[in-house]
């Protein structure tokens, strides 16, 4: 796990998540995407992205940029009087 100077870090309802834009994108990968000016998590598909609002497919594809392959996902879990452990989760 590694953040470079080209490294994108997003934050999430749960921590943060941190995509890197050179990787080769790959079937299954789950990729950052600007989709229509907002940012959104995808599965990349044959043809397709799949979001949790629904599939980014046909001619909507031209509205989705990737920006980044989703390297790993730094959950914050919240511990008793303000304490905080940070967990790095593998690629999703």
């Amino acid at each position: 796990m590694n953040v470079t100077q080209s490294s994108i870090v997003i934050p999430t309802d749960e921590g943060y998540a941190v995509a890197e834009p050179g990787l080769k994108i790959k079937r299954g990968a789950t990729v950052l995407l600007d989709f229509n000016g907002k940012m959104v998590f995808a599965v990349v598909g044959h043809g397709k992205f799949k979001t949790n609002e629904g599939i980014i497919e046909g001619d909507a594809l031209d509205d989705a940029r990737v920006l980044g392959v989703v390297t790993f996902m730094v959950k914050e879990i919240p511990r008793g009087e303000g304490g905080l452990l940070i967990r790095f989760l593998s690629a999703l």
